[in-house]
């Protein structure tokens, strides 16, 4: 069986911004929406002088927030790129999309409280919080927690945030004056029985040296959230960024982004909806982070990020029992500028055709959301 590259295109790039982390989703009615984090990009202030800063953007900003399009079947712009309202309080990191069995559209992620240079010196002073590297920044980002929203329209409003509950495997005093509820990132599933479970992520939790993986599941179609208590951790691998794949029979596998393990897959199995989980297993295989696609015939597309020369994303189609190291491995794109690339998000159209987005540098080093159409045998 063969993936077959049809076509690459920018689906959205703008100098002002860096635009990173997308989600892409066909919708029955022929329309694909797709959300990416946006925030401001200063270098273009620089002129021709930001070329020399190919890598001088972050992943943080008090201006972050998540950006939405709507392509058509032909995936031309059908509405271009529009803002959805941000948190009061927060930013907005990483986008994420679903659709549920009941035409219910999930937007979900996790939020960045940014603070004042002062603040974050003395937070850091005091022992608090820690906020994320505030020297290099030039202010203080505490992560916040993270939220839903729903969409009942087919995308076109959206409720406001609703911040999922407090895990509560936190480490006393970690943070005890935020909502802090584990990270959001990743493909979520819809069960057997209707309730939806979400992966979820969280380096600060009791008796776990790493950061490990967490689970919410919602009983009434996303309107509210609880914690599992469900956890995966390793002793010596930091588990990250996890995302679910729902097979035909029931099994789900979870797909964990991992540090201290050369870049290396890690994956867990479970045989009752996601209740318990097996032992987790390292797979010889890189990226940053995973998106996996289950077909409609059972085979898995497997799509990844690589930050490795040569940078871009890579691929496998993985049959029914087929390991998935040994599905052949597909250069998607190998033309990254940076290697702060990837992220990529799979949505299977009604031709059967796959669309990818993720984004990528272009050679002056702005981030932007390009796609990949492809077709499988």
């Amino acid at each position: 069986m063969t993936i077959r590259i049809l076509q690459h295109r920018t689906l959205y790039r703008d100098d002002h911004f860096y635009s990173a982390f997308p989600a892409v989703l066909a919708l029955p009615a022929g329309d694909v929406l797709l959300a990416f984090r946006r925030a401001p990009d200063h270098r273009w202030l620089l002129g021709d002088a930001a070329d020399e800063d190919l890598d001088a953007v972050d992943h943080v900003h008090f201006r972050s927030h998540i950006a939405m399009m709507r392509l058509d079947s032909g995936l031309e712009v059908k509405d271009d790129a529009w803002s959805l309202p941000s948190h009061p309080e927060a930013g907005d990191q990483d986008a994420n999309l679903f659709l549920t069995s009941k035409g219910r559209l999930i937007q979900y992620g996790f939020l960045w409280y940014p603070v004042t240079y002062e603040i974050a010196k003395k937070l850091k002073e005091l022992g608090l919080a820690g906020p994320l590297m505030a020297d290099r920044f030039g202010a203080g980002y505490i992560y916040w927690a993270s939220y839903t929203r729903i969409s009942d329209d087919g995308g076109y409003t959206w409720s406001d945030h609703k911040l999922m509950p407090r895990d509560p495997l936190i480490k006393a005093g970690r943070d005890a004056f935020a909502p802090y509820s584990s990270a959001l990132r990743g493909r979520m599933v819809e069960c057997a029985d209707g309730s939806l479970l979400i992966p979820a992520y969280n380096g600060s939790l009791a008796g776990c040296e790493l950061p490990a993986v967490r689970f919410f599941r919602s009983e009434d179609d996303g309107e509210s959230w609880q914690v599992q208590d469900t956890l995966i951790s390793l002793p010596d691998i930091s588990l990250a960024e996890p995302a679910l794949a729902y097979w035909p029979k029931g099994a789900l596998t979870v797909f964990n982004r991992t540090g201290h393990n050369e870049d290396r897959l890690v994956i867990a199995s479970s045989y009752d909806e996601g209740e318990t989980f097996s032992k987790p297993e390292s797979v010889g295989i890189k990226g940053h982070p995973y998106d996996p696609l289950v077909l409609p015939d059972g085979r898995l597309f497997l799509v990844y990020g690589y930050r490795h020369e040569p940078m871009g994303v890579r691929a496998r189609l993985v049959e029914l029992g087929q390991r998935l190291e040994d599905a052949d491995e597909v250069v998607i794109r190998d033309d990254s500028a940076s290697k702060d690339v990837g992220y990529p998000s799979a949505t299977r159209l009604p031709s059967g055709q796959i669309l990818i987005a993720y984004y990528i540098a272009d050679k002056r080093g702005v981030r932007g959301i390009d796609g990949t159409l492809i077709d499988i045998d």
